[in-house]
């Protein structure tokens, strides 16, 4: 999305979120290869990018739902106006 595409959410969308996410680890990977020797694609795979990636699934998700509801609380107050042909959070 380039800046003139209007936001239809508020935040990222969890879609957003998980390819932020999976950008970070591999930049983590990439340093963690260079300073232990090893292959960014070997560093992925180990117990601890693996758990880190399994941790954030579950806050991207708290994050994504908790967006929708501060969507929907902004709408409902009127703070945001719905615009046409565009759902309302759930």
């Amino acid at each position: 999305m380039d800046e003139t595409t209007p936001l239809t959410t508020l935040g990222m969308t969890e879609p957003e979120l998980n390819a932020y996410l999976e950008e970070l680890l591999r930049e983590e990977a990439e340093q963690a290869a260079v300073e232990n020797e090893t292959t960014p694609a070997e560093e992925l795979a180990s117990a601890g990018f693996m758990a880190a990636r399994a941790g954030a699934s579950y806050a991207i998700r708290l994050i994504a739902a908790n967006n929708a509801y501060l969507a929907r609380h902004l709408l409902d107050l009127g703070v945001l106006a719905p615009r046409d042909g565009v759902p309302p959070p759930t």
